[in-house]
């Protein structure tokens, strides 16, 4: 259980136990995202050609329902279909590049090779060292009908995109994101932690928007905003502990409490 927050003193030692407590929770964040977070590590998972083949049939057919739909409900419904094609297709090929040294394996690349024939492969970030969900698909599918079924969905698939390519192995070193995007990337995941069915999609929304809200403190330019963020991120990461106190990122989420202060 993480203690209630009191005021953090502002003096010399105070703020060298504060970057302490912050390198040690920047490891284990590192850790954690890297083997946990965006499940990127599967222990050499093999992709066959049949599911190669299926995927990229998946494809084919919600692309043709896409280009034939009538409507703007029907385009959007065909749309998320890719868009869903597309998040699979993209974490099967990171999955294989993790597992064989940063390099596919046939099949994947038979995979990636298809998709980018059809103007639907992911494309590959040398920086983060992985390929970027095309989100084109799901954010014309949101635009079309942001009130569908589908669209809570459609919003955390990009949510989770926009967050785990946002850093190499320091979530606090931001990767093709402004200040500007963590700020609204902060409203869309609290937005979607209360907005989630499924337990699993609650928690990892949740705790995206406590980090989020931890990177926005470390990395706000001004003082005053940069308070304001420590005080809403230590509240997030201590109710993310007391929510899901037997999750894996909960030791993650105590540490960088305590980076930010907490428990002084």
């Amino acid at each position: 259980m993480i203690e209630r927050v009191r005021t953090a003193g502002s003096g010399p030692a105070t703020l060298r136990r504060q970057r302490h407590r912050f390198g040690a929770a920047l490891a284990l964040v590192a850790v954690l995202f890297t083997v946990f977070g965006p499940r990127l590590l599967a222990a050499h998972e093999i992709i066959d050609a049949e599911r190669a083949n299926a995927i990229l049939a998946a494809a084919d057919a919600a692309a043709t329902r896409a280009n034939g739909a009538a409507g703007a409900r029907s385009q959007a419904e065909a749309l998320f279909a890719l868009g869903i094609v597309q998040v699979e297709a993209t974490a099967t090929l990171n999955r294989d590049l993790a597992a064989h040294s940063g390099r596919l394996t046939f099949n994947a690349e038979s995979l990636q090779k298809g998709l980018e024939q059809r103007n639907l492969g992911p494309r590959f970030d040398d920086v983060i060292g992985r390929y970027r969900l095309p989100t084109a698909s799901l954010d014309q599918a949101l635009r079309l009908a942001p009130q569908a079924p589908d669209a809570v969905r459609a919003r955390f698939e990009l949510l989770k995109a926009g967050f785990y390519e946002s850093f190499v192995l320091d979530p606090f070193q931001l990767v093709g994101m402004s200040f500007d995007d963590l700020a609204r990337q902060i409203a869309e995941a609290n937005a979607l932690a209360s907005a989630l069915s499924t337990p699993d999609d609650a928690e990892e929304a949740a705790f995206i928007h406590a980090i989020d809200l931890a990177r926005a403190a470390r990395l706000a330019g001004e003082p005053e905003t940069a308070r304001v963020y420590a005080g809403r991120a230590r509240l997030a990461l201590a109710a993310f502990v007391e929510a899901y106190p037997q999750s894996m990122r909960a030791a993650s989420a105590s540490v960088i409490f305590k980076g930010l202060g907490g428990g002084e």
